[in-house]
């Protein structure tokens, strides 16, 4: 920035090397020179204009964020120095002004201190060095593949039909059909005059596991049969759980 010293007989502003308004501001209160609470904002304001009017041919975009800074200062400056209005909004309008230019401040500040302190890091090329040959990296390719649902299932067909064909057998099992169960039940119950249990109609000659079970289920299913036909007539003993059955005349 072009060198300016800009004399006043309250104020004296040396604007040499600063990079904005918030960094001019940080600068009065790390020197402690200037409260902005105290400070006389109308002859601060003629300053920025003084200024402004030397600079602005040269950029635009510089004198705008001063001036900025500038009324900002001066509204709050008026606000203070006048008496307090009972509207509560427009003094949170002040208090949230006064904390978002103090924000500003402590930000440029830390960025400043962090800055510092990135540069008394070490640097590439003065105090390491890299190595004289790159290393060379081979790239990985990742390969995405798109297949329909069809072109899969036609893939997968493909390589099925490459194995060896097996057979599927099931295993022999002797079942005992609802048929020739009622076909039993109608030539017993001809013997039987009382109320028998279900499992003592099962033919005796029955003995495996397997065929016993669906030698019961049979005769379960029959004696329903004949009892919607009105053949017999059947009750549950809830001591044993089981099903009796009777012919009826």
């Amino acid at each position: 920035m072009t060198q300016n010293f800009l004399k006043h007989n309250i104020l004296e502003l040396k604007l040499e090397g600063f990079e904005g308004p918030i960094d001019l501001l940080l600068s009065l209160v790390k020197d402690q020179k200037v409260d902005i609470l105290r400070i006389k904002i109308l002859p601060l304001a003629e300053q920025y204009l003084e200024f402004l009017k030397k600079i602005i041919k040269n950029d635009i975009e510089i004198a705008a964020e001063y001036l900025v800074v500038g009324s900002i200062l001066a509204f709050i400056k008026s606000r203070e120095l006048l008496p307090k209005d009972e509207n509560e909004n427009e003094n949170d309008e002040i208090d949230d002004l006064s904390e978002k230019l103090k924000f500003q401040i402590l930000k440029l500040a830390e960025f400043q201190k962090l800055s510092k302190n990135l540069l008394l890091r070490k640097q590439l090329g003065i105090d390491f060095f890299k190595r004289g040959e790159h290393e060379i990296f081979s790239k990985k390719i990742k390969y995405k593949y798109e297949v329909s649902l069809y072109d899969l299932t036609k893939s997968y067909a493909k390589a099925i039909s490459h194995e060896d064909n097996s057979k599927m057998t099931i295993a022999y099992s002797k079942l005992f059909t609802v048929e020739k169960a009622l076909t039993n039940l109608k030539n017993s119950l001809c013997f039987f005059k009382d109320w028998n249990y279900l499992f003592t109609f099962l033919p005796k000659e029955i003995k495996d596991t397997l065929e016993i079970k669906s030698a019961y289920a049979s005769h379960f299913v029959a004696s329903l049969e004949l009892a919607k036909e009105g053949h017999v007539s059947l009750k549950q003993n809830p001591k044993i759980n089981d099903l009796q059955m009777i012919k009826n005349d």
